[in-house]
């Protein structure tokens, strides 16, 4: 299992929450993270750092410091004032044995733990492209679709041969939106 990345603080059946541990330090855009018994697996859809208390409104505190590093090292609490978190797309759950594209019969559970997800849960999604239908008709933007298919063809024995085949099932979802899917294919390159 791969290392934790944060835990759940908000969840519903086609999307959930993550607070990172770490200020800074969450995957990148269209990563494949999973949480939860059972497995649900999810697209990161948007990362936001944020205040922990938004009552109390970040203001610039850099003016003097030479460099935006100094800031952090001369205000060590801004680590306990900030979050990152993430926004991630249900695109389908885990039984143990069997891999399902769509929405978990439950959400996750608050405070259950987050993990980018490993190459073996990774090539069992991909082997069908049903999450894309999901990610289209969750409003997912064409930047997380493309940043998505770009994570999975790295991490699935041929990539080339994925992205090609994401693109036809792209023109099956896209049908009349030649621009649209011209735009995201153009991303993956």
């Amino acid at each position: 299992m791969s290392e934790r990345i944060g835990e759940i603080i908000e969840a519903n059946t086609n999307s959930f929450i993550v607070q990172c541990y770490k200020l800074y330090e969450s995957p990148p855009l269209g990563s494949i993270i999973q949480s939860g018994t059972p497995t649900i697996f999810g697209v990161i859809s948007e990362i936001t750092t944020e205040p922990l208390d938004p009552s109390r409104p970040i203001i610039a505190i850099g003016h003097d410091e030479p460099t935006e590093d100094e800031i952090y090292r001369s205000n060590p609490q801004l680590n306990n004032l900030l979050c990152t978190r993430l926004t991630s797309l249900t695109i389908g759950y885990s039984d143990g044995d069997n891999v399902y594209h769509g929405f978990p019969p439950h959400p996750p559970k608050i405070h259950s733990f987050v993990y980018l997800s490993g190459n073996h849960n990774i090539e069992s999604l991909a082997k069908s492209f049903d999450f894309l239908h999901l990610l289209l008709s969750s409003g997912a933007g064409d930047e997380v679709i493309s940043a998505c298919l770009r994570q999975i063809s790295q991490r699935v024995q041929d990539g080339y041969t994925f992205l090609v085949e994401s693109g036809q099932a792209l023109a099956t979802e896209l049908v009349g939106q030649f621009p649209r899917l011209n735009a995201i294919l153009r991303r993956l390159s």
